[in-house]
């Protein structure tokens, strides 16, 4: 009788705690590398911090990479054995799957649905991340993989919610597009600048005094192609700067009043050129006519590799004070690309379309003079509406840098 007691008692407990005698649910591991200072990487960790509250069997792993390099090789290792080389911070990896950056519309889902497919255990699981980091691993068969393998490929048909599909030029992603239509814009406003303007129209007039069109053409190119090199050169100076000093705040509030100050100076010039036409404010008249002297030095030098060498040093020297005019782009323009923790090709890439339509303007006015034989019709009223819309898109990029800088990290 006790017998049948004890057994009646046991399967009751069965009945109301089944819990007791099931499996061991599954773990799913999170691992997140992230910024001290990142937005994005806060607000995708107070999203987990949420989100995860009642969620007992997914874990959350954190690393810091800014200021911990032993996390920036572990990060190394996982991208080499994921296969995925992206940058850009908060960088997780959940299973297979990997998730660069953090945005409320569009990569909350994302971590959300990779999260619940790894909990369904009909979906192989492998902590890919784990077994580099040495936290909990759980490890699936060579079999399982191959499952994974398909899934994956069923997954990757899709497409995914950055990318659009537009007229002409098809599929793009609005995650790698952006970038480069900064380069564009603030290289061809930063292009307009008064103080080279005005030394090019005087080389382009001395040069047609000049008999031997083909000289015309390499001392015009030279000139045009050095300013160019000589500007890259101080803009990977000031790249270098700021990739040390983006992941300190206060530097980046201190670049962002700058932006604002040169700003407003740039509005206010263009209030002062609507009643008088302005020119180069940096150099002065006595400075002008030393500029203007060398000019006409080298154009009428009989050994032409003596006017090389002239136009050389010429451009060299006028980029100092072309920097000094127009500062504040080329300076917020280094500041996002080191905000946005990019690889240093891609850094390379984004200078050299900035160079590329910062000279544009240069070389189609050079381009149809030499064509026509004849200065083009460009007086200073140009400089009007570079210092609105150069004052405009500082004033812009200087405020977003206070309130909003997540904003101006695209490679999220």
């Amino acid at each position: 009788m006790k017998k049948i007691v004890r057994l009646l008692i046991l399967g009751l407990l069965f009945i109301i705690f089944p819990f007791s005698v099931k499996a061991d649910e599954r773990v799913v591991n999170i691992h997140m590398f992230y910024g001290e200072t990142c937005p994005h990487c806060a607000a995708e960790e107070k999203f987990f911090d949420e989100y995860l509250k009642d969620k007992d069997n997914v874990k959350l792993y954190r690393y810091e990479v800014w200021k911990h390099p032993e996390n920036v090789k572990l990060l190394q290792k996982i991208q080499t054995q994921m296969g995925n080389n992206e940058n850009g911070v908060p960088y997780t990896i959940i299973g297979k799957k990997v998730i660069v950056g953090y945005s409320d519309d569009y990569t909350k889902d994302d971590l959300i649905d990779a999260i619940e497919y790894y909990l369904d255990e009909t979906h192989t699981y492998r902590d890919y991340a784990g077994e580099i980091t040495g936290k909990v691993v759980k490890q699936s068969t060579k079999e399982e993989e191959k499952t994974e393998v398909k899934e994956e490929k069923k997954t990757t048909k899709k497409e995914t919610k950055y990318e659009k599909t537009v007229p002409v030029l098809g599929k793009i992603n609005a995650k790698t597009v952006s970038l480069p239509i900064l380069s564009v814009v603030l290289g061809f406003v930063d292009g307009f600048n008064p103080c080279a303007m005005w030394i090019l129209i005087f080389l382009i007039t001395m040069l047609l005094n000049m008999k031997d069109r083909k000289k015309m053409w390499i001392l015009g190119l030279t000139f045009i192609l050095t300013s160019g090199i000589i500007y890259l050169m101080f803009m990977l100076t000031w790249l270098n700067l700021a990739t040390f000093i983006s992941k300190i705040s206060y530097i980046r509030l201190a670049i962002a009043f700058v932006a604002i100050i040169v700003g407003i100076v740039n509005l206010n010039n263009y209030i002062k050129a609507l009643k008088k036409d302005d020119g180069c404010e940096v150099v002065d008249k006595k400075e002008r006519k030393k500029i203007m002297n060398r000019i006409i030095s080298i154009t009428t030098q009989k050994k032409f590799i003596l006017a090389l060498i002239g136009i050389i040093l010429l451009a060299a020297s006028v980029n100092i004070v072309e920097l000094m005019c127009s500062i504040g782009i080329p300076l917020l323009f280094t500041q996002i690309l080191a905000m946005n923790n990019l690889s240093g090709f891609s850094y390379m890439i984004y200078m050299l379309i900035y160079i590329l339509f910062f000279l544009i303007d240069d070389i189609v006015i050079f381009a149809i003079s030499m064509i026509t034989l004849k200065v083009t019709g460009i007086t200073t009223k140009y400089t009007k509406y570079s210092h609105l819309v150069g004052g405009i898109i500082m004033l812009i990029i200087g405020i977003l840098l206070i309130l909003k800088p997540e904003i101006l990290m695209f490679n999220f």
